[in-house]
């Protein structure tokens, strides 16, 4: 007869569990001499809270930043008229603007942050402010008993004296101002040409249906790069000035030849209204043009927005508009076109003048 094994119950350990055991005890006492360092746990909704401000403070910074990099092309405004280097920077700007704007826009769709969308949103806001800005329609009353007038600067080349005409004959002008014809060009004009009245002066062809009459000019202004003459229609003679910069859009930038603002000045003191007309070289986003335009009302954006005339690369690229209609205050424009010319660096420009209907 078998007898029970003497060891008690709770001591009893099954076969193949002594090794096992050691081993866990052995893992679970530290070695001797080595001291483990405790250290208490805070509780969890301690951790948490902590997490959650450090979320916020991040969140906030990177608002911060966004806040003050969106703010960054605004500064423009503060150093847009300091010289010369300003004035190319405002030639550049749709390339410049465009550039940030996709860098922008590469990074918010591959990042996902929201201060790259916040920025990308500036730059664009910024972009229509200062681009389509200058070119935006303004609202202005029909003008009465209008005169049309058409502008086209040649680049100095012999043209298609065909197709200048055919261009000019489609805008019906009143008053038709050719700029930069040749010598071989501006015989052809005259002869081909079916307008009573003419005027030639250095690089200028003026044909017109009414009479007109050249004038001095005032003490400053370059007598190659503007003529001055008197328009005498029935229903009230104005003061015309025709104006060719004779540069590209980047040396007028820096070198200013026509001397905008004294232009500006001489036509203000005129007694009659006065129209300003052609190629002045400059943009639509520059210190120059801000000038004229606190004096004269800009005629190709009566009604609706002003397209560019720069027809070459690189100044098509940079949405450049360097060909103007200015007239006095109490003058208003309609029908306003621009219109392709053979030969030519910028477009034609059409525009209906006269007195603003009260």
């Amino acid at each position: 007869m078998s007898t029970r094994p003497k060891t008690r119950p709770e001591t009893w350990v099954p076969a193949g569990a002594e090794t096992t055991g050691a081993h866990r005890a052995t893992e679970a006492e530290p070695q001797a001499g080595v001291r483990t360092p405790h250290i208490p746990l805070p509780p969890p909704q301690v951790i948490s809270r902590a997490s959650r401000v450090g979320r916020v403070r991040a969140s906030a910074t990177n608002v911060l930043w966004a806040a003050l990099a969106a703010g960054v092309p605004w500064l423009w405004f503060l150093v847009r008229d300091l010289g010369p280097v300003s004035q190319v920077v405002a030639l550049a700007l749709p390339a410049l603007v465009a550039a940030a704007f996709v860098g922008l826009a590469i990074s918010a769709l591959d990042e996902r942050k929201l201060s790259s969308i916040i920025v990308a949103c500036s730059v664009a806001v910024f972009a229509w402010v200062t681009i389509l800005g200058p070119r935006s329609a303004s609202p202005a009353s029909p003008p009465v008993d209008p005169t049309r007038l058409a502008s086209i600067t040649l680049d100095g080349s012999d043209p298609n004296v065909d197709a200048t005409l055919g261009s000019l004959a489609r805008q019906r002008a009143d008053l038709a101002v050719v700029v930069e014809p040749t010598k071989k060009a501006r015989i052809a004009l005259l002869k081909a040409d079916r307008h009573p009245y003419t005027l030639t002066s250095g690089r200028f062809v003026v044909m017109s249906s009414i009479p007109i009459h050249e004038l001095s000019l005032p003490d400053g202004l370059p007598p190659a790069l503007v003529i001055r003459f008197r328009v005498d229609r029935p229903a009230g003679g104005f003061i015309m000035y025709a104006v060719r910069s004779g540069a590209s859009p980047l040396d007028a930038a820096l070198n200013d030849p026509i001397g905008v603002e004294a232009l500006r000045d001489a036509a203000s003191k005129e007694r009659l209204p006065v129209v300003l007309a052609g190629d002045l070289g400059i943009g639509d986003r520059s210190t120059q043009y801000r000038a004229l335009t606190e004096a004269f009302r800009d005629a190709m954006r009566s009604g609706d927005r002003a397209a560019s005339t720069s027809a070459v690369f690189p100044w098509s690229f940079l949405l450049l508009r360097t060909g103007f209609v200015l007239t006095s205050p109490d003058w208003c424009s309609g029908a306003t076109s621009t219109f392709d010319v053979p030969d030519a660096q910028i477009v034609g420009l059409g525009a209906a003048v006269g007195p603003c209907r009260r």
